[in-house]
Order: C-alpha cells, then structure tokens, then sequence
C-alpha cells in the first residue's frame, strides 16, 4: 500500500499542489515551495560603479503566509575582477524599494569578495534567510561594487543560482 503520492504533474514547479493539502493543516519545518533561478551559462554581469549596482540575477517568491521562513542560497561559479569588489544580498517587499537584506550589519562581504591578486576568479555564494513580514511578492538580488577598476559576481560563460525556498514555521 503506497504511503504518499507525488503529484508528477506538479512536481517541477517546486510548489505544494493546490487543493490536495491545506498548508494550514502542514506541520512548521514544511517545505511549502522552492524557487530557483538557474543561469547556466552568464552573460557576465560587471560594474565599475563605486555604490552598489544591480547584478541583474533575480528570484522572486510569495509567500503563502506572514511569519514564514525564506531560505536564500546564491551561488556562482566564478566572479570576475579586473581590482577589487564585493557584493551582497538585497531585497524588495511588495511594491517596496529595493535595500539590503535585513539584519546584516557591517555585512559588505556577505555574498563575497575578490581582488585580482589573489582570487579574481573565486566562486561567490551566500545563505541567509528572511522571515516574511506579509504575502508580498519578496524579490531577491545580489548587488554588487567596484572598489577599483571592474567587478563582477559572475564571470562570461559561468554559471549562477539564487534558490528561494519556503519553510512553514507556526500552525496556523
């Protein structure tokens, strides 16, 4: 006797099928839904901007209920520099500005941190966390700088992921 069933249909989105299970009814630690942006092969995204620019690498989530937990996991497999630069994460709730991920003081190497003399090429990644405030739709962006000459959390031909995933924390 089959203890669960997949939903083969649904499986691919990342989400809990509508209508087969109440998420009120799911226990807290439920994985409600995963977002992932997954770049295989990237443009390149570089800045020689001295403020922190858009990197252009994006995933949106809604949340299904205020109070839930957002898992952010970023990853790249090369970053780019012709200096030195950094990067870290930012967020935008709703039809909200786009800021720093909160929580994160003095946090400019959060997604990482390269100079050319001696890890221009190194991977970047980041895991964090967000808990959501509402069931506005949450965008989430690496934002990067220059601290001289160019800058980039992905290199040419380098592949990304920003992941999103949705955790039930209390019964509803």
């Amino acid at each position: 006797m089959a203890l669960s069933k997949i939903d083969v249909a649904n499986m691919l989105t990342g989400t809990i099928p509508q209508g087969n299970v109440a998420t009120s009814s799911l226990p807290a630690g439920t994985i409600l839904q995963v977002v992932r942006n997954f770049i295989p092969n990237s443009p390149g995204t570089t800045t020689t901007s001295s403020s922190f620019v858009a990197s252009g690498i994006q995933a949106s989530i809604t949340p299904t209920a205020s109070g839930n937990l957002i898992i952010v996991d970023f990853s790249s497999s090369m970053n780019e520099t012709g200096g030195q630069g950094l990067a870290k994460m930012y967020l935008k709730v709703g039809s909200g500005s786009i800021d720093e991920l909160p929580g994160i003081t003095n946090g400019q190497y959060q997604v990482g941190y390269a100079n050319n003399g001696h890890n221009r090429y190194a991977p970047h990644c980041f895991g964090g966390s967000y808990t959501a405030t509402s069931t506005d739709v949450l965008l989430f962006e690496p934002y990067m700088k220059a601290a001289s000459s160019n800058y980039g959390v992905a290199h040419t031909n380098s592949s990304s992921s920003l992941t999103l995933t949705e955790v039930k924390v209390w019964w509803l």
